[in-house]
């Protein structure tokens, strides 16, 4: 989606991972980086649903756009309602298994999200009004509040 080099995207992601690394660890998350595919993964374990859930973030043309995070069956990158949480009250999470915030690319219109009220991925850091995380430990502890009050997984 991005004509940024892998090398600038890679460097920008790599200079966040330390904190987010850092948060993971106090919060009870577990990280992984595959420096070459420039994706994340992020798993914790959802104790409404008594299970584990694993989030996905593909960090190409980061930070020039954001990353398209979304939930997968752990250890794969299947996708699907059944390893998406339900929303809590005033959540991110939204029946249409899409992380509904700026700061995922999954959520505007150019990827098939609902949000073409948002100026487009590359407009990302001057959305206002919603959500706001502008590093990758900010989205995951972001996503870590939303999965808190989430009371299931999507039925």
């Amino acid at each position: 989606m991005s004509a940024l080099p892998s090398a600038v995207a890679r460097a920008s992601a790599e200079d966040e991972l330390g904190a987010a690394w850092a948060w993971a660890s106090r919060h009870g998350w577990a990280i992984h980086w595959d420096h070459g595919d420039l994706l994340l993964r992020a798993a914790t374990y959802h104790a409404p649903a008594s299970r584990l859930v694993e989030v996905t973030g593909q960090l190409d043309g980061y930070r020039a756009i954001p990353p398209a995070w979304q939930f997968v069956r752990p250890g794969t990158d299947e996708t699907g309602k059944e390893w998406f949480p339900a929303p809590g009250p005033g959540s991110v999470f939204h029946g249409n298994i899409v992380i509904c915030a700026p700061w995922n690319r999954l959520a505007y219109a150019e990827q098939g999200g609902p949000h073409n009220d948002w100026s487009g991925p590359a407009a990302w850091l001057q959305v206002s009004g919603t959500t706001v995380a502008h590093t990758i430990g900010d989205m995951l502890a972001t996503i870590d509040v939303h999965l808190r009050q989430s009371p299931e997984m999507m039925p």
